[in-house]
């Protein structure tokens, strides 16, 4: 959990009200632990502060910092003690495990505690994994000093540990000395405390009176007649935990670290690449375009060394939990028809923060995305010769002007020559220089509506746009309407359907990052041409990719749909 580097969101230091439900909180998940346990976990005195972390798989983990040290985090709503605070309150809170000393730094590489890694009392048949059930929080120990190296859950009920014959996981590791969380803290090291199978009497209160009573025959048995075997026999017990440490952690075969990095690559396509991918795709495309590319740079993806051995099998697992749905369009080609982001395992799903490609998926190698920010567009009018009389005196000819500073000037202009009515405020009435601009040859109007008359001056102004570009002082003065990217779909020989996009120069889009970003969307062949019809070029798309190219304009170049013409021709045809 903790093993590699995380990011701290917040660092906010706790009030008092909050400090007393962190005690009554320690004390609902730890019955055991007394009012004089909490006073030295949490002394009134000492600062304390709630940190939000990011961990590298994307989870959000809230930890709880006492006097410079981390004792408490939650993970999902549910409360786990650090190594801290099982140094200062040890053997009060949860079950400990004991492992061999050797497998210890196995922890903070981010292995998890297997059953041979287990040390037990065999005589003790099913309770020798003591009577825990699946899920519950334990501590580890090792055989040299009882003092907490590591915090998980168990893997497995005690009873299914003892009949798994000592094979598989026995406890997943969440936090463990050295790993980030422990830094955070003091970085002090475990207290020296005895090993685990010399507690005090006053310790061993809780063991059942036949199992204490052997215990410690044994003990007066071993140091009384110190057989010379003995040291032997430990010596040999600790070569051969020292040969086969690798064999008491977690060590997943290249068949499970195959399956792994594939199940990672696909999820990872979904929140990244394939986010908004035009279905159905072909099996085949989505692996090469989203897939394959999801792969981090200093791994290698290899279907065939997976379990599934081909993709046809690992997309059946996919659409038998419900991911995705493939279909059989042609005979012998499947495509993915449907994909469902709502799924909990999409859902659930965080890209590795330290994997390179992270957040910066093919869309950064596509264009860089995340480059381009649109345009502002405001469209303005051009005082021209037919309304330069209204306007002498403030504004000249080719002067450009948005509906508010019109409006605005219009209405100062009103009241300075008392053109409204007295009796209906509404309409203002005409004086020469209103009846020149706004009535058409031979009309006599006396008056006119406050919106009539803007609206008739509107159109007798000259429309202009006015588009700012990021990280450009001058606007772009266009003159006339706007010229709107325009999406349409032309037949080929053989009766195939293409996609044109022209316009897009006016707004800057470079055209080989949008066709290489169509050409990864839907995972169809993109060209560029000059455009016979008008000045400029045209991205051509195999297939009828409205809907894609107009999603992809609006949503991630952030063009406004009035200036994008024929997007709603899909929409359109659907609706017959």
């Amino acid at each position: 959990m903790f093993n590699k580097p995380f990011r701290v969101k917040s660092n906010t230091p706790i009030k008092g009200s909050e400090r007393q439900k962190l005690k009554a909180e320690l004390q609902k998940c730890y019955p055991t632990i007394m009012e004089e346990d909490l006073v030295l976990a949490i002394p009134n005195k000492e600062e304390m502060s709630v940190m939000k972390i990011e961990t590298h798989g994307g989870e959000v983990v809230t930890a709880h910092v006492v006097g410079k040290k981390p004792i408490v985090f939650h993970i999902r709503d549910k409360l786990y003690p650090t190594v801290y605070l099982l140094w200062i309150l040890p053997n009060k809170l949860v079950h400990y495990f004991t492992t061999w000393n050797e497998v210890v730094p196995k922890f903070s590489n981010g292995a998890d505690l297997m059953l041979p890694g287990i040390i037990i009392k065999e005589e003790l048949g099913l309770r020798a994994y003591g009577r825990l059930n699946k899920g519950v929080t334990v501590a580890i120990n090792s055989n040299t000093n009882s003092a907490a190296v590591a915090v998980g859950n168990t893997a497995l009920s005690s009873e299914d540990m003892y009949m798994a014959g000592r094979r598989g996981r026995g406890v997943e590791i969440l936090h463990c000395i050295g790993d980030f969380l422990w830094q955070v803290g003091t970085k002090e090291s475990p207290p020296d405390l005895v090993p685990p199978g010399c507690q005090s009497d006053a310790d061993r209160k809780e063991i059942p009176p036949q199992e204490a009573t052997a215990s410690t025959e044994e003990q007066t048995e071993t140091s009384e007649t110190k057989q010379p075997d003995a040291p032997d026999a430990n010596h040999e017990s600790l070569s051969e935990a020292k040969e086969s440490t690798e064999a008491l952690v977690e060590q997943k075969n290249p068949q499970e670290t195959m399956d792994d990095l594939l199940n990672y690559c696909f999820f990872k396509a979904l929140k990244t690449t394939a986010k908004k991918i035009e279905l159905p795709v072909l099996t085949s495309n989505f692996y090469r375009l989203h897939i394959v590319p999801s792969c981090p740079s200093e791994k290698t993806l290899d279907v065939k060394k997976s379990s599934y051995k081909k993709l046809s099998k690992f997309l059946d697992v996919l659409t038998k939990e419900g991911v995705i749905e493939v279909k059989e369009f042609t005979k012998g080609v499947e495509s993915i028809s449907a994909i469902r982001y709502d799924h909990e395992r999409v859902r659930s799903f965080r890209v590795d923060i330290n994997d390179k490609q992270d957040h910066q998926p093919v869309l950064e190698k596509v264009g860089e995305m995340e480059k381009y920010l649109p345009p502002v567009i405001t469209r303005m009018y051009a005082v021209n010769a037919v309304c330069l009389p209204l306007f002498t005196g403030t504004y000249r000819k080719g002067s450009n002007l948005t509906t508010q500073q019109i409006r605005q000037y219009l209405t100062e202009y009103v009241r300075a020559n008392q053109l409204q009515s007295a009796t209906n405020p509404s309409q203002v009435t005409l004086d020469p220089i209103l009846s020149d601009v706004v009535l058409k040859k031979g009309e006599v109007v006396p008056s006119l509506s406050w919106e009539e008359l803007m609206n008739r001056i509107l159109t007798k102004l000259s429309t202009v746009y006015e588009m700012i570009f990021p990280h450009q002082t001058a606007p772009v003065i266009v003159k006339g309407e706007l010229e709107p990217v325009e999406i349409t779909t032309a037949s080929r020989a053989g009766n195939k359907k293409v996609t044109l996009i022209s316009g897009l120069e006016t707004y800057r889009i470079d055209l080989d990052e949008f066709a290489h970003r169509c050409q990864v969307g839907v995972a169809a062949s993109t060209t560029i041409t000059n455009s016979p019809a008008k000045k400029g070029q045209v991205v051509l798309v195999q297939g009828n990719q409205i809907g894609f190219v107009g999603n992809l304009l609006v949503d991630e170049y952030g063009i406004p749909k009035q200036f994008i013409q024929g997007f709603d021709l899909k929409k359109a045809k659907s609706k017959k």
